[in-house]
């Protein structure tokens, strides 16, 4: 019973596994960093922008990207949407992925929602048109194995982005 009643937490293990990692981890800095990245990452998802997202993102995010991309290619439209503000970040939860520790942010944006045909003509929403959209990020702290030599350690990676709803405000 004692095993049960008093073991570790996800978020405690996870926690653990960072500072141990990086003595010096700060999560006041850490979600000062993520805010700091959240329009370019944003932005260069929206463009599809895929060299920028090579330095803040997973594989995966990246492959995502491009493979919406070229589906609104395929279907003749583009989002011509534009961040206007970016909440606080807030930290939702901590917890271990395999061996990797995982931060899962959260926040929320205001921004233009248009998307436009091939011939620049709005087919939804409009120039003035402003969403609300609520986001959750994992950052996912890249396993010192997979950086390679020289490189500077530890790097925090987004691993997964979801938009958890978006509400129309004009």
């Amino acid at each position: 019973i004692n095993e049960t009643l008093f073991q570790e937490t996800d978020a405690a293990a996870s926690i653990k596994e960072i500072r141990r990692r990086d003595p010096s981890f700060s999560l006041p800095e850490f979600v000062a960093e993520v805010q700091e990245v959240v329009k370019p990452v944003l932005n260069a998802y929206i463009k599809g922008d895929v060299e920028i997202l090579k330095k803040y993102c997973s594989s995966e995010i990246i492959e995502r990207c491009k493979a919406e991309h070229g589906a609104y290619k395929n279907h003749g439209i583009f989002f011509d949407n534009k961040i206007l503000h970016v909440s606080d970040v807030d930290v939702r939860e901590t917890k271990m992925m395999g061996t990797s520790p995982i931060i899962i942010v959260g926040f929320q944006t205001q921004q233009i929602y248009c998307v436009r045909d091939r011939n620049g003509a709005i087919t939804e929403g409009g120039a003035d048109t402003i969403h609300t959209v609520y986001y959750a990020w994992a950052m996912q702290q890249v396993d010192p194995e997979e950086l390679g030599e020289g490189a500077i350690y530890p790097i925090w990676r987004l691993r997964e982005m979801q938009q958890i709803g978006v509400q129309a405000l004009i």
